[in-house]
């Protein structure tokens, strides 16, 4: 559920290059198919859209470079470090975004980090700081789980690892061609451009302007996805420097070497919680290795990222845990099932809506009264039919309330209007009462939607899920 469209609001950054547009037709050698697929009906599930949207393009990478002409595209310099800018595409209002930090490569080690923070206004006008560090490493089969990533500041770091094979994140550029040349902040560079398509009939776009000094000075990527959040992503990289590069650079950082995954929670209790969940219609009722979030927690989607589609359906569901929260972990459709990263053992995973709100570890253990509260469900945790919470270890149950479709709430219950109302003044208790009252009741009098089912049992590749 972490969005890391992280930045909107903030001043947009302008691109200082316009690279190629799609091409109308297809030049040889430059297409190629990708035989796993990406997004859209390959679910991103629930939520983290950058993270969630890497993890399905590091397994497609590592595909489809198998396969690849490495002998074509541009040459990319072995090692270097650079200053980066991330842009970000647009949220619900409109707030375009971006992060500032550092990026290293060193291509014969195969590894890269890529740290940046970003001042997120959707709570507070003044903004709230976001950090990442994301380090990628290939362990040549020592681990299955090559990238890690350090969220947040302070007492607030976590760190989440990803179950999946290293890729080089220029990877793409193997089946690229020349199109042009061009200049970045005064830098000529030539136009580099590559396409392919998912087995679903999407369209994956790479772009960059790499320099004579085999350093590329903007990288652009589309995926295709339904989440607008993360359709679209550019990297401008400025003041290279080109050079072998030491271990120390690399390193993981303190919070990943040391706790992960973070302890649970002490002191809890059984809790009765009302969470939601958004989804496709194909997608089965069950919250086994799934995301969901309260009310409050929910704004941060539906208040915050663009792309919403109004004929996902919002599930309301009725759940009973052990509130000794452990670490909230990443989960999505992965290798034809629903899988989770990160989580503390059987314990259901908590943190803050966007690890936001001052909670230390992400708010895994306070709160969240100013943000709302992202839940995940493991599946060694749910307790077998019939059995209460805590019958040998168990610790939760979860049944389906009512589902109604988004675009009942966003558009005919006036959610995006309060939305805009609200946003940089947490907590946005008034937006999340209209998404909460329009899953109480079928009334429209009361502010409620109108029931909405799936339209058969499916299975939940057949999806986007953002929670």
């Amino acid at each position: 559920r972490r969005s890391v469209i992280l930045a909107q609001g903030i001043r947009s950054v302008s691109a200082h290059v316009t690279l190629a547009p799609p091409l109308p037709t297809r030049p040889p050698n430059m297409w190629s198919t990708w035989p796993v697929a990406l997004a859209g009906a390959a679910a991103v599930a629930a939520g983290h859209p950058a993270p969630i949207s890497d993890a399905l393009l590091s397994s497609a990478l590592a595909e489809v470079l198998a396969h690849a002409d490495v002998s074509q595209g541009p040459r990319i310099a072995p090692a270097w470090t650079a200053n980066m800018t991330q842009l970000f595409a647009a949220g619900t209002l409109g707030h375009a975004g971006h992060g500032v930090g550092s990026y290293a490569h060193d291509q014969a080690g195969r590894r890269w980090r890529a740290t940046w923070c970003s001042n997120l206004t959707l709570f507070h006008t003044a903004g709230d700081e976001f950090c990442i560090d994301k380090l990628s490493v290939d362990l040549h089969g020592t681990s299955p789980f090559c990238s890690n990533m350090t969220m947040g500041t302070g007492d607030g770091t976590v760190c989440h690892t990803e179950l999946l094979p290293f890729h080089d994140q220029f990877g793409i550029l193997a089946l690229a061609s020349k199109v042009g040349s061009s200049s970045v902040a005064g830098v000529p560079c030539d136009l580099w451009y590559a396409a392919s398509t998912t087995k679903e009939g999407q369209n994956i776009t790479a772009s960059a302007c790499v320099a004579a000094d085999g350093v590329p000075r903007e990288f652009n990527m589309t995926t295709g996805m339904a989440y607008k959040a993360v359709s679209e992503i550019k990297y401008t990289f400025s003041n290279p420097r080109i050079g072998a590069l030491s271990d120390d650079v690399f390193a993981p950082s303190e919070v990943c070497a040391s706790k992960y995954p973070m302890p649970a929670c002490e002191g809890g209790s059984t809790q009765a919680l009302t969470l939601y969940r958004v989804h496709g219609k194909a997608e089965p009722y069950s919250l086994v290795n799934r995301n969901a979030g309260d009310a409050l927690g929910d704004m941060a989607f539906f208040c915050d990222i663009i792309g919403m589609d109004a004929t996902q359906l919002v599930t309301e569901w009725a759940v009973e845990a052990d509130s000794t929260w452990g670490q909230y972990a990443f989960c999505l459709f992965q290798g034809g099932k629903n899988v989770c990263w990160g989580h503390t053992g059987k314990h259901v995973g908590r943190e803050s809506s966007l690890g936001l709100g001052g909670g230390a570890a992400q708010g895994q253990c306070s709160r969240n009264e100013e943000t709302g509260s992202w839940i995940s469900f493991p599946d060694v945790g749910e307790c077998p039919a019939g059995a209460a919470v805590g019958t040998n270890g168990c610790t939760w149950i979860a049944t389906p309330v009512r589902s109604v479709l988004a675009g009942c709430i966003i558009k005919d219950r006036g959610l995006q209007e309060m939305c805009a109302q609200e946003r940089g003044h947490a907590p946005m208790l008034r937006s999340a009462a209209i998404f909460a009252a329009a899953l109480e009741t079928s009334d429209p009098a009361k502010g409620g939607c109108p029931d909405a089912s799936a339209s058969g049992p499916g299975s939940s590749n057949s999806s986007w899920i953002v929670v």
